[in-house]
C-alpha cells in the first residue's frame, strides 16, 4: 500500500481522484487475506490510517487534517458518506462465509473435513430455529438433563406423536416464553436448511455483501444524497459538494443562514431525486459554482491571484457547457431547448442554410 501511495504522491490528484483510487485499488488490496484470515485489529487500524492520510493529506505523514470523521466517510453514499468500506467490517463479512459453509454443510472437501472432526449437527438447544433461540441462553444443561433430554437433542425429538411439545409442565412457569413458540411444520425426510435474516427479520440470500450491510456502522438515509451523487456530475465538483453539505448538515443553529442559500438548499433537497434534464443541469451549476468559488478563494488567499466575477462565471459556464455536450437526450423534449440555451450546436444547426 505504501508503494502505491508513494507513486501517486508524485501526481497532482484531486480529492475525487484520491477517493477513486482508495475505492478501486487500496480497498481491494487486502481482500484475499481478509477472506482467509481474521486480520489483527492493529493491522486494520494501520491500513485505514494510511488510507486517511492519502485522502486528506495526499499521503504525507503527520497529523491528519480530516474534514469529516472517518466513521462518516465509511458510510454508504445514500447515508451521507463516501462509500469507503471499513476494512474490519469487510474482514468479518468475508470470514462469515466460512462459518456459513460449515453450519450449512456446503459440499466441499474442506467442510467435510471440518464436519468429520467436529461432529457438527442440528441441535435443539444451540441452533437458531425459533425467535427465542438459542434456548441454551436461558435453559441450563442441568435443567435440560433433569427433564430427560440430552444436550444433543434435535428439534424433532421435542415433539410427541401428536405434534405437541414434550416440555415439562413446570417449564412453562419457569420459562414463560416457551408458551409463545409455535410448533414448526416438519417435513419428513427433508434436510433442515438455514435462512439468513437481515436486521428487520426479513429472509435474505446469504452473501458477504449482505453480512457487511448488517454489521456496518449505520446512519439514516439523507435527503440530499442524490443531489450530490448523480452520474452526470463532474467528480471533483461532487466531492467538494459533499464536503460542503457535510458541514451544513452538522450545524445545529441555522438562524444565520441567509434567505438566498436557504431557498437554494430547499430547492435542491426537493429535486434531489428528479431525472429531468433541467434539474440535473441546475444541480451541476450549484456544484460547479461552489467548486470554482472555493478555488477562487484559495487563489486570493495563497497566491494573490484574483479573477473577476465575469471570469469565474465564464469558467463555470464553460465547464457545464462541455459536460452538457456529452448528454444523451434519451427522448427528452427539453433537450434541444436546453442546448440552445447553453449555446451548444444542435443537429438542426448542422442542417441549416449554408
Amino acid at each position: 500500500m505504501d508503494k502505491k501511495i508513494d507513486n501517486w504522491m508524485t501526481k497532482s490528484l484531486s480529492f475525487a481522484g484520491r477517493l477513486q483510487l482508495i475505492n478501486s485499488v487500496l480497498s481491494s488490496m487486502h481482500i484475499f487475506w481478509a477472506a482467509v484470515f481474521i486480520i489483527p485489529a492493529h493491522v486494520t487500524k494501520d491500513l485505514e490510517k494510511r488510507m486517511r492520510h492519502f485522502l486528506w493529506n495526499k499521503g504525507r505523514q503527520g497529523k491528519v487534517h480530516a474534514k469529516v470523521a472517518w466513521k462518516e466517510v465509511c458510510l454508504p453514499k445514500e447515508e451521507g458518506g463516501l462509500g469507503i468500506k471499513s476494512i474490519s467490517d469487510v474482514n468479518k463479512a468475508l470470514i462469515t462465509n466460512h462459518i456459513w459453509s460449515i453450519i450449512s454443510n456446503r459440499r466441499s472437501l474442506w467442510v467435510q473435513w471440518i464436519q468429520s472432526h467436529n461432529g457438527a449437527q442440528t441441535n435443539a438447544w444451540s441452533e437458531n430455529w425459533c425467535q427465542y433461540s438459542p434456548l441454551s441462553s436461558f435453559i441450563s444443561p442441568q435443567i435440560i438433563a433433569s427433564a430427560g433430554f440430552t444436550l444433543q437433542s434435535s428439534v424433532d425429538s421435542l415433539f410427541d406423536d401428536h405434534g405437541q411439545w414434550k416440555w415439562p409442565q413446570d417449564w412453562f412457569d419457569l420459562f414463560p416464553v416457551l408458551i409463545n413458540i409455535d410448533t414448526p411444520n416438519l417435513v419428513q425426510q427433508v434436510e433442515d436448511r438455514l435462512i439468513w435474516k437481515d436486521l428487520e427479520g426479513t429472509p435474505r440470500q446469504f452473501g458477504s455483501k449482505e453480512v457487511w450491510n448488517n454489521i456496518r456502522n449505520r446512519n439514516s438515509t439523507v435527503a440530499w444524497a442524490n443531489l450530490i451523487w448523480f452520474p452526470q456530475c463532474i467528480p471533483r465538483h461532487l466531492f467538494h459538494m459533499w464536503l460542503v453539505w457535510n458541514n451544513v448538515k452538522s450545524m445545529v443553529d441555522m438562524s444565520n443562514v441567509n434567505d438566498s442559500w436557504e431557498s437554494i438548499k430547499d430547492w435542491m433537497v426537493q429535486h434531489a431525486n428528479t431525472k429531468k434534464i433541467d434539474h440535473i443541469v441546475c444541480k451541476m451549476v450549484v456544484a460547479a459554482s461552489t467548486y470554482f468559488i472555493w478555488q477562487e478563494r484559495n487563489n486570493r488567499f495563497f497566491s494573490q491571484n484574483q479573477s473577476s466575477v465575469s471570469m469565474v462565471t465564464e469558467r463555470i459556464v464553460n465547464t457545464i457547457r462541455l459536460r452538457v455536450m456529452g448528454f444523451n437526450p434519451s427522448g427528452d423534449a427539453n433537450h434541444t431547448r436546453m442546448l440552445k440555451k447553453w449555446k451548444i450546436p444542435t443537429h438542426e444547426d448542422d442542417n441549416g442554410p449554408g
